[in-house]
């Protein structure tokens, strides 16, 4: 935080002279000089002040307080049913950054600078195992990373806090935090996330997947099974809209690969689509990539699951 508030001053201060030298420049003798340096100051003056309002939006953003206050009804028991669900979400949606090889326990460790091949400092995905930090959260703390994308002292995880999962039901964010509690210990320290300066711009600009938007305090998911309501409630949670657009009409750009739309599904068969889910090749003989879509880990949803999504996605108009 220390070394981005250091750099925005300095842009501020590059902007101020960027200012006095144009309005210096009016003062030219030679109609050459003055116009040269009205035509440089006044570009180079609006892009400082371009990033020095970004900048300043975007520290807003990314280390304002955020998260409400614990819940007093988040003390999970660990039955084998609650596990077994929480596992299997965390193998479809939480591996796919919170593990090196993609698979569980999650012992963290990617760095999604690196996978979205920009310069946005470091941002490793933490140790969910219990030798992480999540040893000394209480499971109210936990849920609340989960549903509000704040840390144990109300500090923002950027990543989390764009997270879709934070639209899973109440009853499912606890049955991850029970398997997250149950899952095998892995000593494996991560460093802190400390995002650049370029992250601070491009969230200030809107060009990262933050929002100041909280999900609701209180979700119940519709009844398990291949319904298009359930099958809303997945793509929600599973952040489809991230990479297709708020109306899956495609979508995507910045940090965010672009995806096409979803609404082309309406003429692929159940079948085809599960096809493709599992294979990553369409009905049309398209393989799709795996790191524009992640379907290796959205392939691991049941059978029924994938009938939901489908069934929901063929309602569109």
């Amino acid at each position: 935080m220390l070394t981005n508030t250091l750099i925005i001053l300095l842009v501020v201060v590059l902007t101020l002279v960027a200012v006095w030298l144009t309005l210096r420049a009016r003062r030219a003798q030679k109609p050459v000089t003055k116009w040269l340096g009205l035509i440089a100051g006044v570009a180079f003056s609006l892009i400082l002040l371009l990033i020095s309002g970004a900048s300043t939006r975007g520290m807003g953003m990314l280390y304002a307080p955020r998260g409400r206050q614990l819940r007093t009804d988040v003390s999970v028991p660990h039955t084998p049913e609650r596990v077994a669900r929480g596992q299997h979400i965390a193998n479809t949606m939480c591996a796919t950054c919170h593990s090196l090889n993609g698979q569980l326990p999650l012992s963290g460790g990617m760095n999604l600078s690196d996978q979205a091949k920009m310069p946005l400092g470091d941002l490793y995905t933490i140790n969910l195992t219990p030798a992480g930090p999540l040893q000394n959260w209480t499971d109210a703390e936990i849920f609340r990373a989960i549903r509000d994308g704040a840390d144990n002292k109300r500090r923002r995880l950027l990543v989390m806090s764009a997270q879709r999962v934070r639209h899973l039901s109440d009853d499912d964010i606890k049955s991850v935090v029970a398997y997250l509690r149950s899952q095998p210990p892995v000593q494996h320290e991560t460093p802190s996330e400390r995002p650049s300066f370029l992250t601070v711009v491009l969230a200030g600009a809107g060009m990262l997947p933050t929002s100041r938007e909280m999900a609701p305090e209180n979700i119940q998911a519709p009844p398990p099974g291949p319904t298009p309501e359930y099958g809303q409630y997945m793509v929600k949670w599973m952040g489809c809209d991230e990479c297709h657009g708020p109306q899956l009409t495609g979508g995507g750009g910045g940090v965010v690969p672009k995806g096409p739309t979803l609404r082309n599904v309406k003429g692929w068969t159940r079948e085809g689509f599960t096809t493709a889910i599992r294979t990553g090749k369409t009905p049309f003989g398209k393989q799709l990539d795996s790191l524009l879509m992640p379907w290796t880990f959205f392939g691991r949803a049941t059978d029924e699951e994938l009938s939901a999504i489908h069934a929901y996605l063929v309602t569109l108009p």
